[in-house]
């Protein structure tokens, strides 16, 4: 049986309506274009006698060619007494009966129901994309041989166009648009690579697809982790051919789990950076939906996208959210066993039509969590998360590195930044605080001496230990106020742990059921938690008891 006709499909802008008009030239054949949008009228009957019209043969040849421009818009509803519905049925009449071979462009290939695509009428689908550099490369040459010093460096087009990760063709004409009016004709190489940092495909614009510039360079205290990231991801990745020749699959995704505050997603943040590659950011908890079979259809659509715009970063923040131990939900649905399976197939890339051996390794998965004890074992399994990256509380050697940098950067005064002395105390004073705890501890420095004078350009180290000890001096009066006496053992609790059982403090105060007078309830809070502390010294030894009394407030 022969076809009667083809499908052109892929993102905007990927040239589906210029080749389908060049193919119809290039036949020789009488050919009409047609946009799908423009046979709709509100007059009964006008929609269908102008398709009826569209398929007339324009002359007396036996063959000729249609192209159908957004096909999907005739693909119809479910109900039968609607327009669409009307117009539907008719295409497929006039499909059977017209002499002419149809070309129809989609960029929703989903949307177009089987009975167009069926043997017979369109079953052939082509998919349009660019899917590497020489591709995007061959297209460059095209746009640039007007440009004077860019029509034969073969070479400068190659960099340019493995810089444009997931440009279509109209991406690729915006951009040299772009570097022409910017530089007014003068444009170099340079230009257009510095172009492709501000410009994102378009494929893009329904993602969050801008991250935050951070470089491995703006990171302090992480130097054995960065080293471990390069050696097990970023080399793999960036030399795959090499590893490919060894028979040696690259990682296709990472774990970075650890404590709130170890700075897991600006480390993520910095991977996907350092690669220079397409990155979709993802908040699990936006992926969830109310509605059935939802869930699965963006986790559809948003691996779909990435694979057309690969190389690309999927970094999924808050991944517990998204893929808990299945067995866990206890809804009627099972709606959480469903996105989990979903994002497995999709993991695995047997979703894709085309699939082969290596059709999902141009998706880098990232996923960020601070509890890995909830997520999916089936996730974690080689060949899906392949490499696991913990994050732990900074040592005192990682406390000064980051306190050093962070200070660094602000206007600080000699005695705080080439001070040694000052360092080593605050360092000491910091323990068990995460790297976001001592950011807030430089920033609140920061506002404690423009509070002081609104004048003042640095930061000297009196704001800094003094900031440090108002919350040990408040704390030390609200023990010696509930207990009658000073504990020094919680003396030595670090500033994050005091700030966030000051919150707590206040929460319970104001949960309770029952009238309590406000200038009770802090020292009574206070009296338990001693009574815990004294306890976990008691269960796991004073080395211990830190660490035990700290997991017993979260569960808290």
């Amino acid at each position: 049986m022969q076809a009667a006709g083809v499908i052109l499909s892929g993102i905007p802008g990927c040239g589906k309506t210029k080749l389908a008009s060049v193919f119809a030239r290039s036949t020789g054949l009488p050919h009409r274009i047609v946009h799908c949008s423009d046979l709709f009228f509100s007059d009964h009957g006008k929609s269908e006698s102008q398709l009826i019209e569209c398929f007339a043969n324009p002359t007396e040849s036996n063959k000729w060619v249609l192209v159908l421009e957004d096909i999907d818009v005739l693909a119809g509803t479910q109900r039968l007494d609607t327009v669409e519905a009307r117009m539907l049925s008719l295409l497929l009449d006039c499909i059977d009966t017209t002499e002419a071979f149809v070309v129809g462009t989609t960029n929703m290939l989903t949307i177009v129901p089987e009975e167009i695509r069926r043997p017979g009428r369109l079953n052939t689908v082509v998919d349009l994309h660019l899917p590497d550099a020489e591709s995007r490369a061959a297209v460059l040459k095209i746009m640039l041989r007007n440009f004077s010093k860019l029509a034969r460096a073969d070479d400068d087009i190659l960099r340019i166009a493995q810089k444009a990760h997931g440009f279509s063709a109209a991406d690729l004409q915006s951009l040299c648009m772009h570097a022409f009016i910017e530089h007014q004709g003068d444009t170099t190489a340079d230009d257009l690579v510095s172009a492709v940092k501000t410009i994102s495909p378009s494929a893009l614009s329904s993602f969050q697809s801008k991250i935050p510039h951070v470089l491995f360079s703006d990171i302090f205290g992480m130097e054995s982790t960065i080293s471990r990231i390069r050696a097990l991801v970023l080399e793999p990745i960036q030399c795959s051919e090499r590893y490919r020749e060894m028979h040696v699959e690259p990682p296709r995704g990472a774990l970075v789990h650890g404590p709130p505050g170890s700075g897991k997603t600006m480390l993520c943040c910095a991977m996907a950076n350092e690669l220079a590659v397409n990155t979709i950011w993802v908040d699990a908890s936006q992926i969830r939906s109310m509605v059935v079979g939802e869930s699965e259809q963006a986790i559809a659509d948003l691996f779909a996208q990435a694979r057309k715009s690969a190389p690309c970063i999927l970094l999924f923040d808050h991944i517990d959210a998204l893929a808990p131990r299945r067995g866990s939900s206890h809804s009627s649905e099972n709606t959480g066993d469903r996105i989990v399976t979903s994002l497995l197939v999709e993991m695995d890339g047997f979703s894709s039509q085309t699939h082969t051996l290596h059709s999902a390794l141009g998706v880098f998965v990232l996923a960020v969590t601070s509890r890995p004890h909830i997520v999916d074992p089936a996730l974690l399994r080689p060949g899906r998360l392949d490499v696991h990256i913990g994050l732990g509380l900074p040592t005192e050697k990682q406390r000064g590195e980051i306190l050093a940098g962070i200070m660094a950067r602000m206007p600080a005064a000699a005695d705080v930044c080439n001070s040694a002395d000052n360092i080593c105390e605050l360092v000491e004073r910091t323990e068990g605080c995460t790297g976001a705890d001592l950011e807030n501890l430089c920033r609140e420095a920061a506002l404690s001496a423009l509070r002081k004078d609104i004048s003042s350009e640095k930061v000297c180290a009196t704001p800094v230990k003094t900031f440090h000890s108002v919350h040990l001096l408040s704390i030390d009066a609200i023990i010696s106020f509930g207990t009658g006496e000073k504990c020094d053992t919680l003396m030595r609790m670090p500033l994050g742990m005091w700030s966030k059982l000051h919150r707590l403090t206040w929460a319970t105060y104001f949960s309770l059921m029952f009238p309590v007078p406000a200038n009770y309830a802090v020292p009574v809070f206070m009296l338990l938690f001693r009574l815990l502390w004294k306890n976990s010294v008691a269960a796991w030894g004073k080395p211990f008891a830190g660490e035990a009394a700290r997991a017993a407030l979260h569960r808290l």
